[in-house]
């Protein structure tokens, strides 16, 4: 049975990332059908903290709709704001 979605729930999604500047900083990209983040996040923010590749970021649901949630980032964007939106069929329940 799948989890709902619920403003508050700590999700993943999907992303690519890079080496920082920093040992435990990386550089994330997100691209989803709604939209796109960019920034620089700490590596603790990563399910499988890979330096460089395919990996998952830590995101906080902070609103929910009928066809797109909004996700919050922790982490620097020098272009965007700290959320995205997303189709909920992107993310991964159960981040902790």
């Amino acid at each position: 049975m799948k989890t709902k979605i619920k403003k508050g729930m700590t999700i993943w999604l999907p992303c690519e990332v890079r080496k920082g500047p920093f040992p435990d900083e990386r550089i994330a990209y997100v691209k989803t059908t709604r939209g796109e983040w960019f920034g620089f996040v700490n590596a603790k923010e990563l399910k499988n903290k890979v330096p460089s590749g395919k990996d998952f970021i830590r995101g906080i649901v902070l609103a929910v709709s009928s066809d797109h949630i909004v996700v919050g980032i922790e982490g620097q964007s020098p272009t965007t704001s700290n959320s995205l939106r997303a189709d909920p069929s992107v993310v991964e329940h159960g981040a902790f």
